[in-house]
C-alpha cells in the first residue's frame, strides 16, 4: 500500500496518513513572484556567510497555524496544521479536518511519535530509526532548517557555488547526500533546498515562496512552502505549506498523550 511504503520514508507522507479518507481534487499554485535574478557568481563562502547571516538564530519557539494540500500517487487531500516548534527541543504538528483533529506528531532529538486518530494507532520511532526510514540526513536538525528555510551545511563537505536557472546555487555532497541550494541575489534568501541520494535513486527538495517579516523579530521567513519527494519503492509525493498566522518567541504547552486502547505499529 502506497502510504505504508511512505510511512517508511518522509515525514510528511507520514502525516498523510489520517487524510487518505478526505480526497479533494483542488490543486495549491506555487504562485508567481518576482525574483531577483543572479548577475555574478559568488563564491562559496561568500554565500555561505550571507546564508548564515540571514539565518533566523533570534527564534526560539515559533508557533503556527497553516492551510495544508497533500498529493501523491494514491492521495489527494486538503487539511489545515497547528505547529509548535522549541528550538533543540521539540516539533509538534496536529493536521485537523473539518475541526477534527485527525493526525498529530511530535518530533524529538531522541525520537519520533504519531498518532493516527483515524485508525487508532501509535507510532514511535527512534532516532536512529527515523534517520532511516525517512532517509534523512539528520533528525530533528534538518527539519529545523527546513521549518526555518535555512541551509544545512555541515563542516565536512566542500561545496561549490555558481548560478543554475538565474539563482546562485551552492551545492555539495557528504558521500552519501548530495545538498542543493538555490539562492535569490540582493536578499540572499533561500529559495530551494535539494537532497538528493543518487545511489538510491531518491530526492527530497522544499521550495519557498511569500517572504515576509516575522513578528517580534524583523526577520524575513517564507510564508509558502512546497516539498516534493521521490523514491522508486513510494515514486511522487508533494505538501504545500501555506502559513497564515505565525508567532515567534512566545511560550505555548502542548500535550502528546497516547491513549492506552491505541495500537502500537511496528
Amino acid at each position: 500500500m502506497i502510504i505504508e511504503r511512505l510511512l517508511h520514508r518522509v515525514l510528511l507522507a507520514v502525516l498523510a496518513i489520517a487524510l487518505v479518507s478526505f480526497t479533494c481534487r483542488r490543486k495549491a499554485t506555487l504562485g508567481q513572484e518576482h525574483i531577483a535574478p543572479a548577475t555574478a557568481p559568488m563564491t562559496a563562502e561568500a554565500l555561505k556567510r550571507h546564508l548564515q547571516q540571514r539565518s533566523l538564530t533570534q527564534v526560539r519557539t515559533l508557533v503556527a497555524h497553516a492551510r495544508l494540500y497533500i498529493e501523491g500517487e494514491e492521495v489527494a487531500a486538503d487539511a489545515s496544521a497547528n505547529f509548535i516548534w522549541v528550538r533543540d527541543s521539540a516539533l509538534w504538528v496536529n493536521i485537523k479536518k473539518w475541526g477534527m483533529e485527525v493526525s498529530r506528531a511530535l518530533v524529538t532529538p531522541d525520537s519520533f511519535f504519531l498518532i493516527n486518530r483515524i485508525d487508532k494507532t501509535v507510532l514511535v520511532v527512534s532516532r536512529q530509526d527515523f534517520q532511516q526510514r525517512y532517509q534523512l540526513p539528520d533528525g530533528l536538525p534538518i527539519l529545523q532548517h527546513l521549518l526555518l528555510a535555512e541551509a544545512w551545511l555541515p563542516k565536512n563537505v566542500a561545496f561549490q557555488a555558481d548560478i543554475k536557472d538565474s539563482l546562485h546555487r551552492l551545492s555539495g555532497t557528504d558521500g552519501r547526500f548530495l545538498m542543493d541550494y538555490r539562492i535569490e541575489e540582493g536578499a540572499f534568501w533561500l529559495r530551494q533546498s535539494a537532497f538528493l541520494q543518487p545511489a538510491e535513486g531518491q530526492w527530497l527538495s522544499q521550495n519557498c515562496a511569500r517572504f515576509q517579516k516575522l513578528p517580534r523579530t524583523g526577520a524575513f521567513f517564507p510564508y509558502f512552502r512546497r516539498i516534493e519527494f521521490f523514491s522508486p519503492e513510494s515514486g511522487y509525493f508533494r505538501a504545500d505549506i501555506d502559513f497564515t498566522q505565525i508567532e515567534t518567541n512566545v511560550a505555548r504547552p502542548f500535550r502528546f498523550d497516547i491513549p492506552e486502547h491505541y495500537q502500537r505499529l511496528p
